[in-house]
């Protein structure tokens, strides 16, 4: 997983939370599935923030969460690689514990966590926001038998499903997003395959799956620093993708850069996902790595 900028993940922040205005349903839908799986006397949450980044994503779920879940104890876990970014993220959350260690290593962390004194009991729910596009095969495995293995809730929001929407369109926007979509794949990356490839997943595994749509939609003037940020980056994959695009980038991005002051509107698609082990019972289930579809990465 590769760790994302922290001023981008602080710059994109009003968007996120606009677009997670589309993911309450699927949020009041985990909560009532919590609470319906729960004792009136066990009323413990361990939330895990998976490639928590600078905490933004865990801000949010903490918010909704307890504002849904008064009467409940609930304990943080911020999980990330970047041992840079949980600093930052310690400090926006800080009564979370933070774990620099990579997201393969979840079923045992989750495990480990769960048998202490004091989690045992607890309710697990795993979250991540814009995350899954950058995981691998070996990633989503590790958080569906995460799930399984502890009868958890897992709220996946923000992920990219491929393709976006530009008003004034362009000659060449679909090549710069095919190239994009390419570049996502590096290193065994499943890009915008990965929220599919993560509900074929539970399902094939006898836990439900849910999804809605969340699309980000920014405006110029209005998001100008923000939409620059996002046109330039995915812009820069798309070159070093396809080194052949750098002539028709450069003209690309001289006319996008006028619109930012004349009104570019972009849309970009993403698919929030609700994965459901706790109806399955204490059952015990073997969760093993697959191969993707053919066509897949």
């Amino acid at each position: 997983m590769t760790a994302a900028e922290p001023d981008w993940l602080d710059l994109r922040r009003p968007a996120d939370d606009e677009a997670r205005q589309e993911s309450l349903h699927l949020l009041d839908d985990a909560v009532a599935r919590l609470r319906d799986g729960t004792e009136s006397n066990s009323k413990s949450l361990l939330a895990i923030d998976i490639g928590a980044g600078t905490g933004n994503s865990a801000l949010w779920f903490d918010a909704a969460l307890r504002a849904r879940l008064p009467d409940w104890q609930i304990n943080w876990i911020l999980l990330d690689s970047d041992q840079a970014s949980l600093g930052l993220a310690a400090k926006a959350l800080p009564h979370a514990r933070t774990i620099c260690a990579p997201i393969d290593a979840l079923p045992t962390l989750s495990t480990e966590l769960l048998t202490t004194s004091e989690f045992q009991g607890s309710k697990l729910l795993l979250t991540c926001s814009a995350l899954l596009d950058v995981l691998t095969e070996t990633d989503l495995t590790a958080v569906v038998r995460s799930l399984a293995d502890h009868d958890g809730l897992g709220l996946f929001l923000l992920s990219i499903v491929g393709g976006w929407e530009l008003d004034p369109a362009h000659p060449h926007d679909a090549a710069i997003d095919a190239a994009f979509t390419a570049h996502q794949h590096r290193d065994g990356r499943l890009g915008h395959h990965a929220p599919d490839r993560l509900i074929s997943l539970a399902r094939r595994h006898g836990l439900t799956a849910l999804d809605g749509p969340s699309p980000w939609r920014l405006a110029a003037p209005d998001d100008r620093t923000s939409l620059s940020r996002f046109l330039s980056e995915r812009l820069d994959a798309a070159v070093e993708e396809d080194p052949a695009l750098a002539s028709a980038a450069r003209d690309w991005w001289t006319q996008r850069r006028a619109q930012l002051d004349s009104g570019l509107r972009v849309r970009v698609d993403h698919l929030d996902v609700l994965i459901d082990a706790t109806d399955r019972g204490r059952q015990t289930s073997t969760v093993r790595a697959t191969t993707p579809p053919t066509g897949q990465k």
